[in-house]
Formats: structure tokens, sequence, C-alpha cells
């Protein structure tokens, strides 16, 4: 028997229904392949990654292999299925319809192909304009409010302050005419923070009050104050609780009332009794931290003669008393000394003297002479321990890769053969031991707090990793989550803030780069 034939006179076999679905498949193949070229080429920072501090983003590689796939089987195979169709149905338009119909079906399931392989990421939300003049630089930051609402930029020149959710800016004061900021208190207590500013090369003598929520001044002071060495700042000069704002000042430590700068006390300075007479010794507080109703202060004494000696001041805070003090173990001056812990009282300590002590300090009672404090070398055999970045810095408020939690000190840390920090260590404050270690393969450039028992690691790469405090387990992907557009965005030792469900970034150096910037889910 004929072949049946249909109405049209042509064999029913030679419907092109078959042919059809080939051309919306080729072109589906098409449609996959321009969408993972510009997804993946979109996602490399400036354009280049794949180095051995900035590799590429997480997806980035299997996508682009992915696209060039397609590229290749989609041009063959619409090719091909051109042809059959068109060899069954004549015609430019219905081939072309089918194929673009490909493309756009494509779309949606290639997007949330490319979601699955980039894994979690934080998008860039917004960023503040460049710092004018370009001259100033930021010196430190505060956070306002427990969610972190608003984030304080210190700068040379002023405060500002910035919305964290959008950007805006909220108010400004200005520093005192050819003053600048040299010294913030490390937190807000109350609503205040305090701000000291000097004259070019001149002590850090003004101190203010400062309400972060309106940006007013509600106090000020003139102390005798310190001059801020080039390179060492101001971290630590002023500090405030239980309604007392402490001052370090030349030779002594003042207490006024946090809300209307009122004179509480003064604490002079002065070496251990029956010591320094004979040598005109004078002592200088060097920093101090206040917290639980007693103030703790870092003092060094010396003289013509050069250093004398070195202890821990404890103060009661409320009235300025002596309660005790303990002998620190250095025999030189300091060359760096940093609070990085009011409650247990954790001491940064670096001597002058390169054979001296650089070591971390935990003492569980300041004010407990016959405790020995328990002492982590900054270098070992294991690891060096990078708990500051290098310049740029934030000279006022500075800014650690370490924090403590749990009983124990979370530090960025440096294998002895690496020039770069690309490890996270916990060691215990009760015994010096490292409890855990966890190697990121990227240079940590910034370490925070990321709520209860939970510390954020943001990574030269463009990841940023939640760890336990406990044993540092790594919390969500292994690879820690993708941050975008951040690149070349950050100096050395930008200061992580957490706001909301998302981060701020706060950097130094405001003029190449944002001067604050935020990233979300």
């Amino acid at each position: 028997m004929g072949k049946k034939m249909v109405e049209d006179g042509r064999p029913s076999g030679t419907r092109p229904l078959g042919k059809a679905a080939l051309v919306v498949g080729a072109g589906a193949l098409i449609g996959l392949a321009v969408e993972f070229h510009w997804l993946g080429w979109s996602s490399i920072p400036g354009n280049s990654c794949g180095g051995g501090h900035r590799p590429c983003p997480e997806g980035t590689t299997p996508t682009l292999i992915l696209a060039f796939l397609f590229t290749f089987a989609g041009a063959v195979g619409l090719i091909a299925a051109l042809a059959a169709f068109t060899q069954a149905r004549p015609g430019k338009a219905v081939p072309g319809a089918l194929a673009a119909a490909g493309v756009l079906i494509a779309l949606w399931p290639g997007w949330q192909a490319y979601l699955w392989m980039r894994g979690p990421v934080l998008d860039h939300v917004w960023q503040a304009g460049p710092d004018r003049p370009a001259s100033v630089r930021g010196v430190g930051a505060w956070t306002v409010g427990e969610d972190g609402g608003t984030v304080v930029r210190a700068r040379t020149d002023a405060l500002v302050a910035y919305d964290s959710g959008s950007g805006d800016r909220g108010w400004v004061l200005r520093a005192p005419v050819r003053e600048s900021v040299c010294a913030m208190s490390e937190r807000i207590v109350d609503g205040v923070g305090l701000v000291a500013f000097a004259r070019d090369e001149k002590p850090c003598d003004t101190v203010w009050g400062v309400d972060v929520r309106s940006g007013r001044k509600v106090w000020e002071r003139n102390i005798s104050g310190r001059t801020v060495l080039y390179g060492r700042g101001g971290g630590g000069l002023l500090t405030a609780d239980a309604g007392v704002a402490v001052a370090s000042a030349e030779h002594s430590v003042h207490g006024y009332g946090l809300a209307d700068g009122a004179v509480r006390w003064t604490a002079k300075l002065v070496p251990a009794a029956g010591t320094g007479s004979e040598d005109h010794v004078e002592c200088e507080p060097v920093t101090a931290s206040a917290a639980g109703a007693t103030t703790t202060v870092a003092v060094t004494c010396g003289s013509y003669k050069g250093f004398h000696s070195a202890y821990l001041l404890t103060l009661d805070t409320a009235t300025g008393k002596e309660l005790s003090r303990r002998e620190l173990p250095v025999e030189s001056y300091l060359s760096s000394a940093a609070v990085l812990s009011a409650e247990p009282f954790t001491l940064l300590v670096r001597e002058e003297d390169e054979r001296g002590l650089a070591a971390v300090l935990s003492y569980g009672d300041p004010g407990d002479p016959k405790r020995e404090p328990v002492t982590i070398p900054l270098t070992a055999d294991e690891e060096d321990l990078a708990v500051t970045a290098s310049d740029p810095v934030f000279a006022a408020r500075p800014v650690f890769r370490a924090m403590v939690a749990d009983g124990t000190l979370i530090v960025a840390a440096a294998k002895p053969e690496g020039d770069y920090p690309e490890q996270v260590s916990a060691y215990s404050l009760d015994d010096g031991r490292r409890r855990w270690h966890t190697d990121l393969g990227t240079t940590v450039v910034a370490l925070a707090p990321a709520g209860r028992d939970r510390v954020a690691v943001l990574g030269e790469s463009q990841r940023l990793w939640t760890l336990t405090t406990d044993d540092g387990t790594r919390v969500g992907e292994e690879d820690g989550t993708t941050v975008r557009d951040i690149s070349f965005k950050l100096d050395s030792g930008p200061q992580l803030v957490r706001a909301g469900d998302g981060w701020v970034i706060v950097n130094a150096d405001g003029d190449n780069r944002p001067p604050v910037l935020a990233v979300g889910p």
C-alpha cells in the first residue's frame, strides 16, 4: 500500500514537531551559553582573578566552562536543527521564533543553576562617597545600637554618622579649628562616646563627650594631655564605665561625669613607694580600660636615665581610689600596648627592646598580685600572631584582627614560612595553649564578633566565614560566603561591623577607597 497522505500532500512522518523541538532545544543551549558567559565574566573582580591571594569567586570556573561547552554545542546543534526544520517547513520567521523561545525558556533554569554553583553570597548594598578633603583619614569607628543601626566613622577632621541600612549621612560633628581627632573611647556607654583632639605635634588635650544619637557635643574638658607619638596612635587614652568618663593625661588619670563632664577625681601616677625619687622618675599612662566598676591602667615610669619600671594600676572607677597595683613583666619602654578585652583583662604588650616581651597577657583578676598572667607569645614555633594590621591603621581607636570570647583569644595567624596571616587560631586564656586553628587559604583581612559564640572572618578572597568560638567549626558553607563587588575597595586593615543581617566595612583610607561600604544578603 502507498504511504498515507495528509491534506497538504506531504507524508505524515515529515511533520516538523520533532524538528521544532530540536530548534527550541538548540536555542536553549545558546541562551545558557550567553547567560553563563555574562554571569561568569561579570563575577570576576577587576577583570582578573586566580592569583595566589585573590582566587576567583565561587562558581566562576564551572560557570565559564559550561558557557564554552554550551556555546559549541548550541552553535552546532542550532545549525543542524535549523537545516532539518527548514527542509520540512521552509521560511525564516518560524525557526527564528522557535530559537528565541528556547533562549527565553533557558534563562530561569540557567539562573537557578548559577545560584547553586555560586552558593550563598553577600551583595554590595551601598558605599559612601570619597573623603573630602582628600588629605583626611579615618582614625576610628563606633557602632550605635545593638543591631548596629548607625556607624560613626571618625576622620581626622570630623565625626560622621552613617545609616547602616541605606548609607545616608546622618550628623557631622567637626573638630576644632586646626585640631585633629587623636583618641576615642573603645565603646559607647549610655549613648555617649568620648573623643579627644590635638594640634599638630601637640598633646591630646581637648576631650569631648558626644551624644552619638544626635551628634551633639554635651561637654568639653581641657587636660594636660599626652603627646601621641607617630605610629602609636591614641587608642586606650579614653574609656568609660558606670557613668564615669576616664581620660589619661600627663602623669595622671582623670575621672569625669559621663553625662555632664563634671570633675569626679584625679589619680596621680607615681612609681612604687621607695623607688625613683632620687632619679626624678615620672610615670605616664599608656593604655586603660574600664569595666565592672574598676579601671585598669598600664603605666610606664622613667627618667632622663631611661626606663625605670612598669605596672598595672587598678582604680575604683567611681572614686579614683587605688585598689591595687602589680608590676608588668617588662624591662624597657613599650613600643605598643593595647587592651584587647576589659573582662577578662587581656593586654597586648610589645617592648622596644627587640629581645623583650612581645605577647598577649591575660589576667583573670588584674587586682590579684599573686596570680601570674597567662602569656601568649606573638611569635612561636607553630605560628606568628597577627593581632594588628599593617598601615593604614585607625590611630584613635585601633582595630585588631583578634577578639576575646569564651575564655579564648581568637586571632589571625601566619605560618612560620608565610608572609600573610591565612589562618585563625584560638588560645586558652587559662593556660595559654592553642585550642584550635583553621587554615582559610587566603589572607585574613578583618575579624569581628558575629553573635553569640560566633566569630566572622573576612578574607582577601572575598569570602566571609563564620566560625564557632569554642572549636572553630565552620558554620554554613565550608568555603564561606562569597562577598561580591568589594575587590580593590578594602585597605589593609578595615573594620568589620555587624549591622542587622549584613555587614558594614569601614576603611581608614577614604580617598582611594570608599570610606564606608555595606554588604548584605
